[in-house]
């Protein structure tokens, strides 16, 4: 089974694939060589994480499993200067699916984007 180590802010948290395991899009924003350049470049995101690969650390501001609600996030970031791209990761995280179906039907029906993508991210935090 493949590791990945997920980097939040400070702290580290490694998920665990296994046969009980759903599809996310991650909504990457930012590609950095070093955790200061990934912090002192995101201040105005306000909720983000990370993931430390290796010499890069790849900046996620959104998590989806409804792959038809990528160009609507996509389209807010780009707005706001962002440069964006899609990783999509199998995680086995029961609560973490309930957060991520429910932000979905707030994305079909709303355009508050930021805080709807803010709680995504909250929710694999408290992971």
């Amino acid at each position: 089974m493949a590791r990945f180590i997920f980097r939040i802010y400070d702290s580290d948290r490694t998920l665990t694939m296994s046969s009980n395991v759903s599809k996310y899009y991650f909504l990457g924003v930012g590609e950095y060589s070093s955790l200061e350049e990934t912090q002192n470049n995101n201040t105005k995101l306000g909720n983000y994480i990370y993931i430390n690969d290796g010499d890069k650390y790849y900046v996620y501001t959104c998590i989806t499993k409804d792959s038809n609600m990528l160009p609507k996030i996509e389209n807010y970031y780009k707005d706001l200067g962002f440069t964006t791209n899609v990783s999509e990761y199998s995680l086995s995280d029961t609560s973490l699916f309930e957060t991520i179906s429910m932000t979905d039907m707030l994305l079909k029906e709303s355009d508050e984007i930021k805080e709807i993508c803010k709680q995504s991210i909250l929710k694999y935090k408290e992971g």
